[in-house]
């Protein structure tokens, strides 16, 4: 597995508190707030260069009020007003898609047993799947189907951690669209926590669809190929159940193997972990070399005549960081907009070096703590820690003072 879903949110959540951090140092981001769709949208918005961020009002967004069917659904009547950028960006032009609440009463009541009904019987028709994808779902909303403009399901990239979907009259309508939406935001979890794609992405090739011949972007096609494909993997697991009219499940391995060859095509386009995940979702066992899950090592390599072991380096000004529970760490810089970066194993290492004391640290101090730690030779351990630093300068938390003379 590239990344289990207790991993993967915990990690998703260390960024969004670095995030924090660097536009309102000290405030605490309770895990509640941490995966709250609206409070994640409004730190996006910060990180993209779109305004600052109030703590306060990331508070106010956490107290509407949800209901537990399994999932937390959005119930308080002042929903709308809450969600208003997931509903306007799923929103088909001229629609204006409102959520059922609790001042729907009776019929707000029925829909959200049909979504517990349907949380049930996600879990127990593919209860390893429901563990790994639900994690990801902080809310779902139902949308009134006068109101939604014939849309299904929905989740965005801009607001992840809620799905959207229809007023359901099937427990199966919600079980697939659990499976469906739910692999889009474990999607995004992966894009922002993992090496999955980068600004290659945004030039690579369209791909086309051969059953409505629209043209999707390199991280659209990625997204719908891993949503159908867990999609096809639950479809083995419904048997005789009663499916909804607009059921996919019945063309989601077709749809899957598409997209999937296209990609394994275009695969110099993706990252090492998408790659990865490629391969391992399509079976191609030969082709799972671990890349990018494996730190890669150095062995071999001499300083560089640039550093010697007298060269200070020294953590920049306004750089924080925050460490995992995986033990990865995400820094970043209080620029505008500001920038940040997941560490590899060794630059991770490197940077924490300044943890307690921020003053400079020579190259030779840093290299022989390394190569105790690391338990390798001192060539060995040069290298990884010349890379390292290296990572760290280029990404601008480090900076080289000079030579000491």
């Amino acid at each position: 597995m590239l990344a289990p879903a207790s991993s993967l949110v915990d990690e998703r959540r260390t960024l969004y508190r670095l995030a924090v951090d660097l536009f309102a140092p000290g405030t605490e981001l309770s895990d509640n707030l941490a995966d709250h769709p609206i409070v994640r949208y409004e730190i996006g918005r910060a990180l993209a260069g779109h305004g600052g961020l109030d703590p306060e009002r990331l508070n106010e967004i956490a107290e509407m009020r949800v209901r537990d069917a399994g999932v937390a659904v959005a119930a308080d009547p002042l929903a709308a007003e809450v969600l208003e950028a997931p509903l306007r960006i799923v929103a088909q032009s001229g629609v204006r898609p409102l959520p059922l609440t609790e001042s729907d009463g009776e019929r707000f009541d029925n829909a959200l047993a049909i979504v517990a009904a349907g949380v049930r019987m996600f879990r127990e028709l593919a209860p390893a799947m429901a563990d790994d994808l639900l994690a990801h779902v902080s809310l779902v909303a139902v949308l009134k189907r006068e109101t939604s403009g014939g849309l299904v399901s929905a989740s965005s990239r801009y607001v992840p951690g809620i799905v959207l979907i229809d007023e359901p009259s099937l427990p199966m309508e919600v079980a697939e669209a659990l499976v469906h939406e739910g692999a889009h935001e474990k999607f995004f979890d992966l894009a922002i926590v993992k090496e999955f794609l980068d600004a290659r992405a945004e030039d690579a090739d369209y791909f086309e669809t051969s059953w409505s011949h629209v043209q999707w972007p390199l991280e659209q096609t990625f997204a719908a190929w891993h949503a159908y494909s867990c999609l096809a993997q639950f479809n083995t697991s419904i048997g005789a159940e009663r499916l909804g009219p607009d059921s996919l499940l019945p063309k989601a391995s077709e749809r899957a193997d598409e997209i999937g060859e296209w990609l394994v095509t275009h695969e110099n386009d993706l990252r090492a972990d998408a790659r990865w995940l490629l391969h391992a979702l399509m079976g191609d066992t030969m082709e799972l070399t671990g890349e990018g899950v494996v730190p890669s090592q150095v062995d071999g390599v001499t300083l560089s005549l640039e550093i010697s072991e007298d060269s200070h380096f020294h953590l920049l000004p306004d750089v924080r960081y925050k460490c995992a529970a995986t033990g990865r760490v995400v820094a970043g810089r209080a620029a505008q907009p500001p920038e940040v970066f997941w560490l590899d194993e060794d630059a991770s290492w490197a940077l924490d070096q300044w943890r307690n004391d921020r003053t400079p640290k020579t190259f030779g101090w840093m290299l022989t703590r390394a190569t105790e730690e690391w338990q390798v030779d001192s060539a060995t351990a040069a290298a990884r820690l010349e890379m390292a630093l290296g990572s760290l300068q280029r990404s601008s938390l480090v900076g080289l003072s000079g030579q000491a003379h």
